[in-house]
């Protein structure tokens, strides 16, 4: 096992391998499996020299990049959640090891093991991707209304500094997956958070020649808090599938259109107040057709 660790030491990275042995993962996405110990994270991959999908990084040159850039962004104020370290087995195809990581604040914006009873694309019940939340439906519609609700109370400020944060992860060239909702985390004193960062775009890694116009990214990117409609031209996988948002009933439906539209008006204005042409914000609602608006 090949161990590299920046900023944590190697005893407690030896210690937190020690005890995942004895506890189970906490959440699971496509390929990684999280371990949850007091302030870090444990994130078991398979894929570790593999940067965006299918950029092959055996050297780990690009994570050990993106290791320092994350630690750059943070100290600068960017709510970005470090990487402090991996180890794997140099032996390994793709790269079979852990990340250590700093634990977000907070929760996440929304939780996609749960969010997959709603999902467009979850509609054919692919349940092994994530681990079981053991809601039943009437929970879940609890969790969706709930936390909605939740989301459209985060002040303006909190939106307008996601916003910001965001550009400031982009303009590094750092990959923000906006397929997840679990790759964002929110907390009401330190706000937005950033995690599973640690890829690239295609222009840094030479797939492309141009390098992308971060401010129209953003117009894209910057409705993530917001639930999608079934319809939507981008992001459409994330959708709210009319026939699963039945199951919510009158009250809950109407009460999830209200709160996702105060969401969608602070989204915007968060992108105003960030500098991002009125023109990209128009061209991106034609693309997106938001849950209730």
């Amino acid at each position: 096992m090949i161990e590299k660790y920046f900023y944590i030491d190697c005893q407690t990275a030896r210690e937190l391998l020690g005890q995942i042995k004895h506890i189970e993962t906490a959440k699971r996405g496509i390929d990684r499996h999280a371990f949850l110990l007091g302030d870090y994270v444990v994130l078991s991959t398979e894929r570790l020299k593999l940067r965006n999908v299918v950029t092959r990084d055996d050297e780990l040159v690009y994570l050990d990049e993106i290791i320092r850039t994350l630690n750059m962004l943070r100290e600068r104020g960017v709510a970005v959640i470090p990487i402090l370290g991996y180890c794997y087995d140099p032996s390994s195809r793709d790269g079979e090891g852990y990340l250590f990581q700093l634990r977000a604040k907070g929760a996440e914006l929304y939780d996609d093991a749960i969010m997959t009873k709603f999902y467009v694309w979850a509609q054919n019940e692919p349940e092994e991707m994530y681990l079981s939340t053991h809601l039943n439906d009437n929970e879940a519609a609890d969790y969706l209304t709930f936390r909605t609700h939740t989301i459209s109370q985060v002040p303006q400020e909190h939106f307008d500094r996601f916003i910001y944060d965001m550009l400031q992860i982009l303009n590094e060239d750092i990959l923000i997956d906006c397929n997840g909702r679990s790759n964002f985390f929110y907390d009401s004193n330190v706000g937005f958070q950033y995690i599973d960062l640690d890829a690239h775009n295609d222009y840094k890694y030479g797939l492309i020649s141009t390098k992308p116009d971060i401010k129209k990214i953003v117009s894209y990117c910057g409705f993530v808090p917001c639930h999608y409609a079934e319809g939507t031209e981008l992001f459409s996988h994330a959708a709210l599938a009319e026939q699963a948002i039945c199951m919510l009933g009158g009250s809950r439906l109407h009460n999830l259109k209200i709160d996702n539209q105060i969401i969608f008006e602070k989204c915007i204005l968060a992108l105003r107040h960030n500098g991002i042409p009125e023109y990209m914000i128009n061209s991106a609602l034609k693309k997106i057709k938001i849950y209730g608006c």
